[in-house]
């Protein structure tokens, strides 16, 4: 733990690699709604609500997020810069797998769980496997 009490992250300025399926679509609706509810998480990514809920007290334990039971989930500085940091793996993963021609059942849900367990090395070949097969 750091001197806020606050456990540090995993990774590099990111998040634990089972939490960025999370902050990806936490980040998102967001955007979209302006407000999270565990329920909505639950929902879109098809798993439990009390796996989301301690998905949720995990990213306010790394200082990712605020999260208060039955209000919903908000992200702090430090949760927004790790989510644009994983929406750029994401694009990279969705526009390899796009650039295959392969049909992906729910393509968008498949690289977000894809996007937190590439390391970079990965992610650089599969840029460069898309930028090859989009030419």
């Amino acid at each position: 733990m750091d001197k806020n009490g606050k456990i540090p992250p995993t990774r590099q300025g990111d998040i634990p690699p089972e939490l960025g399926t999370y902050l990806l679509l936490i980040h998102d609706l967001l955007k979209e709604k302006g407000y999270v509810r565990g329920v909505e998480l639950s929902e879109r990514l098809r798993i439990s609500r009390p796996t989301v809920t301690r998905a949720m007290q995990r990213l306010a334990a790394l200082g990712f997020a605020r999260y208060e039971r039955y209000r919903g989930v908000a992200l702090t500085d430090a949760g927004k810069k790790a989510a644009k940091e994983a929406r750029r793996r994401y694009e990279i993963i969705e526009r390899f797998l796009l650039s295959t021609g392969v049909e992906i059942p729910d393509i968008q849900l498949q690289a977000r769980r894809l996007e937190g367990f590439c390391t970079d090395e990965v992610l650089s070949a599969l840029e460069s496997a898309a930028d090859k097969l989009a030419h």
